[in-house]
């Protein structure tokens, strides 16, 4: 998708999400797309709708980035990554019917699920790298795809939550990083390295 300049990707994540709400995703064609963001289909020369999905995810995933510098720095690490991936589905909620239409399917087709899931450690990768966690190299690949597993299970979760309720997505997403912070610990990045001592006098 990297032939798609960033003004084609957002008018063409809309163009998904506007399409999406209105109807079933599968009677969504380039044509339509294009006329609904107002843009010749030659812009979209190359694309598929498995990539206007990925315009919209990555349309969410920038809206992680939003007030950044309002992170607590005292916080924990996994509290930091609870509250920038809960950003990531408020920022989903509002198109909940749409996100739900182009997901469609997805239990029923491995090819779905196994671009769903690269979708999630995308989205891990760049909650590593806000949170100020390693998020490249053997270590953070690990983190990235251990990460992108929990988010894939707290979308689970938000699918069958009430339209603006996220109890369930929640209480997903908090069990997981908890237990991902009792089973990995340091090496995972949720503790912090101790403190050096002072040398003796």
């Amino acid at each position: 998708m990297s032939h798609l300049d960033n003004s084609i990707r957002r008018d063409l994540a809309r163009a998904a999400l506007a399409l999406g709400a209105d109807g079933s995703w599968r009677d969504v064609t380039l044509a339509k797309l294009a006329h609904a963001s107002s843009r010749p289909v030659s812009d979209f020369y190359g694309a598929t709708l498995g990539e206007a999905v990925d315009c919209v995810e990555e349309a969410f995933d920038r809206a992680i980035a939003d007030a950044t510098d309002e992170l607590d720095p005292g916080q924990s690490v996994r509290d930091r990554l609870f509250e920038l991936i809960m950003r990531r589905f408020e920022a989903m909620e509002p198109h909940r019917k749409a996100v739900l239409a182009m997901e469609q399917g997805l239990d029923r087709d491995p090819m779905l699920m196994g671009a769903a899931h690269q979708r999630h450690v995308r989205c891990a990768r760049w909650v590593l790298a806000l949170a100020g966690l390693e998020a490249d190299g053997m270590t953070g690949q690990a983190r990235a795809q251990g990460l992108g597993v929990i988010i894939g299970q707290a979308r689970a979760a938000w699918r069958g939550d009430e339209a603006g309720d996220f109890a369930k997505t929640m209480a997903s997403l908090d069990k997981n990083l908890r237990r991902a912070e009792e089973m990995f610990g340091r090496w995972a990045g949720f503790e912090a390295k101790p403190k050096e001592e002072p040398p003796a006098a």
